[in-house]
C-alpha cells in the first residue's frame, strides 16, 4: 500500500511539473486553520483563497502575478510514519513579505501541514488543519 501511495505522490508531482504553473490536484479543497480562523482554498484554476472560516469574506488571494518560485516535490513525511510520502508545495509572495510551504502527506484523511516565515521576523509559524471540504471551487 506504501508504495502504491508512493507512486501516486510521484505521478502527482511529476505531471504538475510537466505544465508551467500547476498544483498538485491532492490539494484541492478547503483546509481549516482554527488558530487564525482561517480557510485555505485550493482551487483548480492554480490560486489558493485565504478567507475567514467564520464570516467567508477573502483574505487575501495567491495567484501566479503573486507567486513566485512555485516549486512541488515528494519528501518522506514522519507524520504518516516512516517512508510515508507526502506532497510538497512552497512558494514565495513578496505581497505578504513571507515564503510558505505545504505539506500533505499520503494517508487517508490526512491534515495539510502549513509553515510560513515572514521576513521581518525569525519567527516561523507551523501548524496543522484539517480538511472541511473537497472538490474545487
Amino acid at each position: 500500500m506504501k508504495k502504491l501511495l508512493a507512486l501516486f505522490a510521484v505521478a502527482v508531482v511529476s505531471i504538475a511539473g510537466a505544465f508551467a504553473f500547476d498544483f498538485p490536484s491532492v490539494f484541492n479543497g478547503t483546509w481549516v486553520d482554527e488558530t487564525y480562523d482561517a480557510d485555505w482554498t485550493f482551487r483548480t484554476d492554480n490560486t489558493i483563497v485565504l478567507s475567514y472560516h467564520s464570516t467567508g469574506a477573502v483574505i487575501f488571494t495567491f495567484n501566479k502575478d503573486n507567486m513566485k518560485n512555485i516549486r512541488t516535490s515528494v519528501e518522506s513525511d514522519s507524520h504518516g510514519g516512516d517512508g510515508n510520502p507526502a506532497v510538497v508545495l512552497q512558494f514565495r509572495c513578496d505581497e505578504t513579505q513571507r515564503d510558505y510551504k505545504f505539506v500533505l502527506p499520503a494517508m487517508p484523511k490526512p491534515r495539510l501541514k502549513i509553515e510560513f516565515r515572514p521576513d521581518w521576523t525569525k519567527w516561523v509559524y507551523s501548524s496543522q488543519f484539517p480538511w472541511v471540504k473537497g472538490g474545487a471551487e
